[in-house]
């Protein structure tokens, strides 16, 4: 038994650099895929450092260089005294202002039309008041003047535009009907009126018109001139015949 074992133990001790042997190279190939790993890892970490370290690039040094000198620049009592200029106590403001009356230049107010948005309109107007004048349009009282515009004042506000493409964003809706007949009251104009949207009749003082339907609640009648167009009047600038 013991000359066996002993024999077995010199084979096995035979076995042992071949084995070694074989075991450094599998070992070396491992270590070498583990360095390639890590190699791989290293250049993405450093690459995703590049790309987050943004003073590197010399182009994000000047933005937050001009970033920083903008900041430091900004005065707060310009601001305050430019916001005071504009929407303070220094504003313009459109003071009232008076004016003689011409009793030559007969003028009447044109009732206020409340605008309603329909299907096919991009912008509605909310309601406008405009003094029109008759004959040569002369002057028109302060107080008149500013209600053609908004009462309550305001740096945003601007007055609305008078072109019936802009405000009302469509053709006159009576041009449908033009070719109906329909019975009516003639009524001669008083004074001169040029309509201020697609819906509404112009005419000079003087001229014949046909009134179809009754004043409304806001003052405005549907007449038909004798060119056949259709559309709304003032009711305070007609009587009958």
């Amino acid at each position: 038994a013991k000359e066996k074992y002993e024999k077995a133990l010199d084979e096995l001790s035979k076995c042992t650099p071949q084995y070694m042997e074989h075991m450094e190279q599998v070992f070396d190939l491992c270590q070498q895929l583990e360095e390639k790993r890590l190699s791989f890892l290293k250049e993405v970490l450093l690459d995703i450092k590049r790309h987050l370290n943004l003073t590197e690039n010399q182009s994000y040094v000047t933005v937050y260089r001009e970033l920083e000198r903008t900041i430091n620049a900004a005065s707060a009592q310009e601001d305050l005294k430019w916001f005071s200029n504009n929407h303070g106590p220094g504003m313009h403001m459109n003071w009232p202002q008076f004016e003689e009356y011409n009793p030559d230049v007969a003028h009447a107010a044109v009732p206020k039309r409340e605008k309603v948005k329909k299907p096919n309109e991009g912008i509605s107007a909310v309601g406008e008041h405009v003094v029109a004048q008759a004959g040569d349009r002369g002057s028109v009282s302060s107080y008149d003047k500013n209600q053609a515009y908004s009462t309550e004042w305001s740096d945003d506000e601007q007055p609305a535009s008078n072109s019936g493409n802009e405000t009302n964003g469509g053709a006159n809706p009576f041009e449908e009907e033009s070719g109906s007949g329909g019975k009516g009251v003639r009524v001669r104009a008083l004074y001169d009126y040029d309509g201020q949207e697609q819906d509404e009749l112009s005419f000079k003082a003087g001229d014949e018109l046909t009134k179809l339907e009754d004043e409304d609640e806001q003052g405005w009648c549907k007449g038909r001139l004798d060119s056949g167009r259709l559309g709304l009047y003032p009711a305070n600038y007609v009587e009958p015949i």
